[in-house]
């Protein structure tokens, strides 16, 4: 997946790509102007420690894009896409609808949120908010 994204940004000077433990980023406080972490949260036991660690690394006034994969039934039940994922090895910690998504970055204090939802098959919701001033 990285060296795909890599390839497909090439032209690009100022981006990078790297694996990295979203927990525990190895980069100094407030190190980038965007911070994007695609289709990780609802994999995560501790999503609130990855957010803090997100927002640490942003610089004051950037911008934190955090798309992730939306349960289709409004009800937050298993859908039928979070079954087949979880059979080939996916471990969804988290169920999102789009309500629960908003509602998970209130709670950690982001009030400036704007979610867009990609409706389809597997319905994708794109969260972005800026850096929380800490």
């Amino acid at each position: 997946m990285l060296k795909r994204a890599e390839k497909n940004c090439a032209a690009y000077r100022n981006v990078q790509f790297r694996q990295a433990n979203i927990l525990s980023l190895e980069f100094p406080d407030s190190s980038f102007d965007k911070v994007v972490a695609g289709n990780v949260i609802h994999l995560l036991d501790e999503p609130m420690k990855a957010l803090n660690e997100l927002n640490r690394v942003c610089r004051p006034g950037g911008m934190l894009i955090i798309p992730t994969y939306m349960n289709k039934d409004r009800k937050g039940e298993t859908g039928g896409f979070v079954s087949v994922i979880g059979k080939a090895g996916a471990d969804f910690k988290r169920q999102f609808t789009v309500e629960s998504y908003q509602q998970f970055f209130l709670d950690a204090g982001y009030t400036d949120v704007k979610i867009s939802l990609a409706e389809g098959r597997i319905p994708c919701a794109v969260a972005v908010m800026r850096r929380l001033d800490v």
